[in-house]
């Protein structure tokens, strides 16, 4: 251990009665300087109050942010793994130490797109009339392949239609990755015909 680091970790010894009294009767002769030495104290404790304040506001904001970013990430990781990006680039990007939440990502979840299309809706028009599109990321199997298709696919027609609009018929496809593409390439498709759409 060096001087100086043995400087920082010696204590101060702690004051005797003694001194304490002499301390108090020298104040007492002089109450400007006591007064001083109030003010002098006060204004290191509400230092080190707002400091300690600060640093907590900071960590806290910081906390939010993340939380504003944290359901985008993983669809991050997998664009940039499709950008070329190695797991442990990607968590030194993130500044992650531990890489393994990368590669839990990687490993487990896969980015899909959808269309949701409804049949004769009087707003849009006659037949098959495209309704909204998307993306996002979902649970995958061990080959890659999205877990629950079924039950994505419901989750995204009853998110865009809801109960006024349940009873249209109405039909999701889903492909892999993050663009849409040609029906016929659909990984996955579920139709709701008009006439038991409302029962799903």
């Amino acid at each position: 251990m060096s001087d100086q680091q043995r400087k920082r970790t010696r204590k101060t010894p702690a004051i005797t009665p003694e001194q304490r009294n002499a301390l108090a009767a020298y104040f007492g002769d002089r109450p400007q300087l006591a007064a001083f030495a109030g003010d002098l104290l006060q204004v290191c404790e509400e230092f080190g109050t707002s400091d300690v304040r600060g640093r907590l506001a900071a960590a806290g904001a910081a906390r939010r942010e993340w939380k504003k970013y944290e359901p985008e990430v993983p669809a991050l990781i997998l664009d940039a793994r499709d950008a070329g990006l190695s797991g442990a680039e990607i968590a030194t990007e993130l500044g992650m130490s531990n890489s393994s939440y990368v590669f839990r990502v990687l490993r487990d979840k896969v980015r899909y797109s959808y269309r949701l299309d409804v049949y004769n809706d009087p707003r849009i028009g006659p037949g098959w009339q495209a309704e909204e599109n998307g993306d996002g990321v979902a649970e995958t199997n061990d080959d890659g392949t999205l877990a629950d298709p079924a039950t994505l696919a419901a989750e995204i027609w009853r998110g865009c239609l809801g109960e006024r609009r349940a009873h249209l018929g109405a039909r999701v496809l889903l492909w892999h990755g993050a663009d849409l593409g040609a029906d016929d390439d659909a990984v996955y498709t579920l139709e709701w015909p008009a006439d038991s759409a409302g029962e799903q």
